[in-house]
């Protein structure tokens, strides 16, 4: 019987595994990172609800909806991969910084209503106003209370009043003269922003970095 050639074969020269193969463009993977933005609109909307819950129950919802994220964001972009490390890096952190941000961002908006609707069902003297009027009054002392304690007020403000105060004393708000605290306070407040942005942000990346190429890359040989 004839000896085979001895040449390399297709199989030899063509890497069988992804280790091998170097990034690819861009573009899907940037693609990827807007769905993935997309996808955490409503997520950081019902973490905005969760985040304030007594004994930091609302960081676990940060880990769980960090799976959703990024299994989207991997589901788009596993076609075009692998991407640089830098690439996918940058994309992840624009995803768990922009979720955050508007969760804790929607979270401040809707304080002075929410102790506005706490002032309505625990006053009993509303001084001959209609209910909603007082819900609109007592919001907006509320807003003017973190302006001018915490300047410039708005989201800051309410960082900084959760992190050096969480509570308002009595009589700090005319219309509704009785104090008020939040679950999370100080200490417990910074302990929570930083465990729900590490949770959500390994969370994300355990699944964006699986698209990433390894750090030691070789060309295709031929």
């Amino acid at each position: 019987m004839a000896a085979m050639p001895s040449g390399p074969t297709t199989t030899e020269a063509i890497p069988s595994t992804l280790a091998n193969a170097p990034p690819r463009g861009h573009a899907r993977w940037w693609y990827a990172t807007a769905v993935g933005m997309l996808v955490s609109l409503p997520l950081a909307w019902l973490l905005s609800y969760g985040g304030p819950l007594p004994f930091l129950l609302g960081v676990f919802f940060f880990m769980l909806f960090g799976l959703f994220i990024g299994a989207a964001v991997y589901r788009v972009g596993a076609p075009g991969r692998p991407y640089s490390r830098s690439a996918v890096l940058a994309g992840t952190t624009l995803i768990v910084g922009f979720c955050w941000t508007f969760s804790i961002a929607k979270e401040s908006r809707d304080f002075p209503a929410d102790v506005a609707n706490d002032a309505v069902r625990r006053v009993r003297d509303i001084g001959g106003r209609s209910a909603d009027d007082y819900r609109t009054a007592v919001a907006a002392e509320v807003r003017t209370f973190l302006a001018e304690r915490h300047p410039p007020g708005g989201v800051l403000g309410y960082v900084r009043w959760m992190l050096l105060e969480g509570e308002i004393k009595k009589g700090a708000i005319p219309s509704f003269d009785q104090a008020l605290r939040r679950p999370q306070t100080r200490w417990l407040f910074a302990i929570r922003v930083v465990l729900s942005i590490a949770l959500l942000a390994f969370t994300v990346g355990s699944q964006t970095f699986l698209l990433a190429a390894p750090r030691n890359t070789k060309a295709l040989g031929v």
